[in-house]
């Protein structure tokens, strides 16, 4: 994250006093020692990290350069979030979105969390603006996607390029279960990636706990159709998905 970028995360988790934060996406911890440094002096606040990758990597940062800061902190990693959101619970105040970015991504992340909102809840998304301000980055839509999506009051950095700005935050509208048919429309586009089987089916016998049956035929249809179209288009897939 750029400065202006961990000045607004830090912005938000102080304006909102969240006592469960729950981020997707971890990498080496940059995102986490700025969420766990504005927790820091709340009394009841935790941040629940959780990231697919498994490597050693993951969370470093935290560990080597702010080892005080490990007591608010819980870490999951090497699987999707439908293995730990259940353990981590409802009433979710804040969630931060910054994983694959490219179609499904944050799509899917973010109906895999979404039950487990607190109402009128925030969720954050970092590179909501990659596609116009990173050369390398024109097919990464998934967070600018689902960003735009979501009804809810927005909140962006201040600044004169709006399309620009590269994070956002979204207050949601009370009583969002109206919308999970909308949400799910969105996995019908043709997806960037394939998840991997295995995390398929996790994905699925979670979707039928928590959604009726229209979202479990979205996204069977999406699911359908994109199998056969990555099958047949391989140079579309331009994410390989981490290690298991």
């Amino acid at each position: 994250m750029w400065a202006n970028q961990k000045e607004f995360l830090n912005g938000i988790i102080r304006k909102f006093k969240p006592e469960k934060i729950v981020e997707l996406g971890v990498c080496k911890g940059g995102s986490s020692i700025v969420i766990l440094n504005a927790i820091d002096d709340f009394k009841n606040s935790k941040l629940y990290s959780i990231e697919l990758n498994s490597e050693n990597f993951v969370g470093q940062c935290v560990n080597k350069y702010f080892p005080k800061l490990l007591r608010n902190w819980k870490l999951y990693k090497g699987n999707i979030a439908t293995e730990y959101i259940e353990k981590i619970g409802n009433n979710i105040d804040i969630a931060l979105f910054d994983t694959a970015h490219f179609e499904p991504g944050e799509i899917l992340d973010f109906l895999i969390i979404l039950p487990f909102l607190k109402e009128e809840a925030i969720v954050i998304f970092h590179d909501i603006g990659n596609q116009i301000t990173v050369s390398k980055s024109r097919e990464e839509w998934a967070p600018y996607i689902i960003f735009n999506a979501i009804r809810g009051e927005k909140y962006l950095p201040s600044g004169k390029y709006i399309l620009k700005q590269d994070i956002g935050a979204i207050k949601l509208e009370k009583n969002q279960k109206k919308y999970y048919h909308d949400y799910f429309r969105l996995l019908g586009g043709q997806w960037q990636y394939f998840p991997k089987e295995i995390h398929i089916k996790q994905i699925t016998k979670f979707f039928k706990k928590y959604y009726d049956e229209e979202c479990l035929i979205m996204f069977e249809e999406a699911i359908t159709f994109n199998r056969k179209f990555v099958k047949k288009n391989p140079k579309h897939v331009i994410y390989k998905v981490n290690s298991e």
